[in-house]
């Protein structure tokens, strides 16, 4: 999986570009374990791409 991880301000994201990658996953799911500091990347949210 593609992501990005920004921070500033003292606080970090994980960006994830749905417009060039399609993913069939449950994102509420997956932002709780991406964002855990001990078992994923480690952040305060999960930030996603996406045609508006």
């Amino acid at each position: 999986m593609d992501f990005v991880k920004m921070h500033g301000a003292g606080n970090d994201y994980i960006y994830i570009d749905l417009m060039k990658n399609k993913y069939d996953l449950d994102f509420s799911r997956l932002a709780t374990y991406i964002a855990d500091r001990h078992f994923g990347v480690g952040g305060d949210g999960l930030v996603l791409i996406m045609k508006g």
